[in-house]
């Protein structure tokens, strides 16, 4: 797989260094900043990369696309390693639906723009600093593209070959997938994430379209995601009549009790 994460990175500082010049719309110190924090920001995350949430509690809503709930329902994982095994064994509780669902996207390991093995990503500093959990963070916009295969941990990992977020013909992102990262002005660290996906799919098994936030807590200097929360529609078209059925969706996912495992690293097999 050709990684070209630190690619995309380079094309937009190019880029920006070249508009700088061209109308003075910042101090290169400043552009060198911004540089530095995402750096420090990579290096967190690339740091958390092998924190596993042991706890999970996942709440599931229907709603009416108004925010008004039809259906609710819960689930409890509970996730530790085999004895000297590579795999994971998880014990569910509850309802499953929520997880046949989000199997669509992601095995529940959050995905960041910082992961080594993502195909391409480009960022860009918005001037803009909020206040976040009382920190003071600066909010970075991105998009990426990824193999369909990185969201989801395999010890035996094989590329799906379809990348995810990238217009082949163009040979450049075509804008499924976005994000915007709140980002500690003084650590780097990621403080929150909003991604927004748009998954296009012409089976049965319809297009989703949804908004995941998530939260992260710093300990030790390590991030992990303690607060998950995702809006979404799927929408599927059914019979020759070309049907549209629609289901609105919450998911609501708190993580805890977080523990080391080396092994897991998206889109790399595991070494034994």
């Amino acid at each position: 797989m050709v990684n070209k994460k630190r690619i995309g990175t380079t094309i937009l500082i190019v880029s920006i260094l070249l508009f700088t010049a061209t109308v003075g719309a910042a101090p290169m110190n400043e552009i060198s900043n911004e540089r530095a924090l995402w750096n420090k920001a990579d290096q967190i995350a690339d740091s958390s990369e092998s924190q596993i949430p042991g706890v999970r509690q996942i709440t599931y809503n229907e709603t009416d696309g108004k925010g008004n709930i039809l259906y609710t329902t819960q689930t409890l994982l509970l996730i530790e390693e085999r004895s000297n095994d590579s795999y994971l064994t998880i014990r569910e509780y509850g309802d499953t639906t929520a997880l046949e669902l989000m199997d669509r996207y992601t095995d529940g390991l959050v995905l960041t723009p910082f992961n080594d093995n993502i195909y391409d990503v480009e960022y860009s500093y918005t001037n803009v600093d909020e206040i976040i959990q009382n920190r003071t963070t600066a909010v970075y916009t991105f998009k990426m593209a990824y193999d369909a295969s990185l969201p989801f941990y395999n010890p035996n990992y094989q590329e799906d070959g379809t990348i995810l977020g990238w217009d082949v013909d163009e040979d450049d992102f075509d804008g499924t997938i976005t994000g915007t990262l709140w980002l500690d002005k003084i650590t780097g660290a990621p403080v929150k994430m909003e991604s927004v996906y748009e998954l296009e799919d012409n089976t049965q098994l319809g297009t989703l379209k949804l908004t995941q936030t998530v939260y992260y807590s710093q300990s030790n200097a390590l991030i992990t995601p303690t607060q998950i929360h995702t809006e979404g529609t799927l929408r599927v078209v059914n019979g020759k009549q070309g049907k549209i059925f629609l289901t609105n969706f919450q998911i609501i996912e708190e993580q805890d009790g977080f523990w080391e495992n080396q092994k897991i690293v998206k889109g790399e097999t595991v070494k034994y």
